[in-house]
């Protein structure tokens, strides 16, 4: 959570060797990461697919009394938005 909010450069496990993944802050549940040419070899040809990295956040179910503490700061610092997110046809 703190690093999906926070953003942090991790390692992800691919075919051949570990590769690292910056991950930018304000990070959302659901986002995806393309790596190009890290997936599985193409069949009857040449090179690599692409590796896709779903963001899962998980959220912690038990906290420290300091940990509960300093999230109910967060809480109190950050505005509620509770909007559903608009539905229907963007522009990208």
């Amino acid at each position: 959570m703190a690093q999906a909010a926070l953003g942090a450069e991790i390692e992800v496990p691919t075919l051949e060797q570990p590769h690292k993944l910056k991950i930018p802050e304000g990070t959302q549940t659901g986002t995806q990461f393309r790596l190009r040419g890290k997936g599985a070899p193409v069949l009857n040809g040449s090179g690599r697919g692409d590796l896709f990295i779903h963001v899962d956040v998980k959220v912690p179910t038990r906290l420290t009394r300091e940990q509960r503490k300093l999230l109910e700061q967060l809480r109190d610092t950050l505005p509620v938005d509770n909007t559903p997110p608009k539905r229907g046809c963007s522009r990208r």
